[in-house]
């Protein structure tokens, strides 16, 4: 059903005209031209509306606004139409019908004339998102932090958005038309170049670091993504690629290798002297006192020691094995980790009760950090008989491994900055352990929860599982 406009010469005519439309649509019989699903004008009021109904079209197009002409059989014609190939812009009459009008004839040109109406309206609505869609794309890439351009089949850059004028120093002028070779600094070989363009040819996606030059020459390093644009049927129209900057990172990482390496060597080095002589003193003195000192000189350099050793173990899994994809059964992995510590700590007691449901698999980044957990249990114990008890849960996509200790707790300072993954100057944990634990455990998006009461400490760690 439509709404019909009836524009007829004489109100006899219109009220006919209206009772037979009322069948299937709404007549509409004012005199005043105006927006409707179609309008029916007769030769004799043609002239008077022509101008109204040609706006009407050129304001709606390209929605389809049919207009049907009545004229009166055996009458002269008193309108002349352009011939369909000659009409420059939408047609002014879409049908024509003779009068008297053949009532299943007018319906049936009216149905065929409003379902090309409604069908270039869906057009239109699609047509009118996919350009919303586009101004919305187009004003995310426009405000992007990272560096974005888009080339055609032969790398030809057709787009850059502001991030890459302020990364490269090239303005959008001086970059379209030219290629990516633009920002060449020579420090990757040919073979480089050769394996990026045979990947994204291929359709897939190239991911890597690269060091490229700015347009003053001077050199900055990037994580560089680019990806082939594809149609539907899987034809590449061009490529996309984005840059983000790593330069201040990668330097940053570059003077934190080389302190670490100096004060892990010296505190190596001068630490194992402190010791040797510290034993040669507690050799050479008889006062009791004097060799409690040195004693506690000893443990303390010890405990740096240690300290430093578990920095760089810390520093090697973060950077080598978190990008390791091993999986591990979880059962298993508790069974290893406390048969390893009831042979390094035979006078403690380890249970694990694992949930009779199917076994979990997790990642094999987080076994360091139960590892680690386990073993603070017993290692800070006071308890004559330290004991540990495990009790594994899963519940869905997760699984939560709680461990139970009879030990005096985690100090709340500790506890603290590890629940708010932050330290601040007046408060800050005094060792990597917990730190560690929370890094790996963090990383392949699981949590962590210590509790400390009279009985002593409650951990329980939630990780995915598969």
């Amino acid at each position: 059903m439509g709404d019909i406009q009836l524009l007829l010469a004489g109100d006899g005519n219109r009220e006919a005209l209206a009772s037979v439309v009322a069948e299937h649509h709404t007549p509409v019989t004012d005199e005043e031209f105006r927006a409707a699903d179609l309008h029916i004008v007769d030769e004799p009021s043609f002239p008077k509306y022509r101008a109204a109904i040609e706006r009407y079209k050129d304001r709606s197009d390209p929605v389809f606004c049919p207009v049907i002409l009545v004229r009166h059989e055996g009458r002269s014609a008193r309108v002349d139409l352009p011939d369909i190939d000659d009409a420059e812009g939408p047609l002014v009459v879409n049908d024509v019908v003779t009068a008297p009008v053949d009532t299943q004839a007018l319906f049936r040109t009216i149905a065929n004339l409003l379902a090309r109406r409604s069908h270039t309206e869906e057009l239109v609505a699609d047509l009118r998102e996919q350009n919303s869609e586009l101004r919305r794309f187009r004003n995310a890439v426009e405000h992007a932090g990272h560096a974005i351009l888009i080339t055609d089949t032969n790398g030809v850059i057709e787009y850059v958005n502001p991030a890459f004028e302020e990364l490269t120093g090239f303005s959008a002028e001086e970059a379209l038309g030219r290629t990516p070779r633009i920002l060449k600094s020579g420090e990757q070989d040919q073979q480089f170049y050769e394996r990026l363009w045979d990947t994204i040819c291929r359709g897939e996606v190239w991911t890597s670091e690269i060091v490229n030059e700015r347009k003053s020459g001077e050199r900055f390093i990037s994580n560089q993504t680019i990806a082939p644009i594809q149609d539907a049927d899987g034809e590449i129209q061009g490529f996309v690629g984005m840059q983000d900057e790593i330069t201040g990172r990668r330097l940053r990482e570059q003077q934190l290798t080389v302190f670490h390496r100096i004060l892990r060597h010296n505190l190596r080095n001068n630490g194992t002297t402190i010791s040797g002589r510290a034993d040669i003193l507690t050799e050479l003195v008889d006062d009791d006192d004097a060799v409690d000192h040195l004693e506690t000189i000893k443990a303390n350099v010890q405990s740096l020691l240690d300290i430093s050793e578990k920095a760089h173990h810390v520093q090697e899994l973060l950077a080598d094995s978190v990008g390791d994809d091993v999986e591990r059964d979880l059962d298993g992995v508790l069974g290893d980790i406390t048969d390893g510590l009831a042979a390094a700590y035979p006078d403690a007691e380890f249970v694990v009760e694992s949930d009779p449901v199917a076994s979990s698999t997790i990642d094999a980044k987080v076994v360091p950090a139960l590892q680690e957990l386990i073993e603070n249990g017993i290692k800070h114990s006071e308890a004559a008989a330290p004991r540990v008890v495990i009790r594994t849960e899963r519940h869905g996509t997760t699984a939560t491994v709680t461990i139970s200790d009879n030990g005096p707790g985690v100090p709340d300072r500790e506890r603290r900055v590890i629940e708010v993954a932050d330290e601040k100057p007046l408060e800050h944990g005094s060792g990597l352990g917990l730190w560690f634990a929370y890094w790996l455990i963090s990383y392949v998006g699981g949590d962590i929860d210590i509790r400390t009461d009279a009985e002593g400490t409650r951990v329980s760690v939630t990780m995915p599982v598969r």
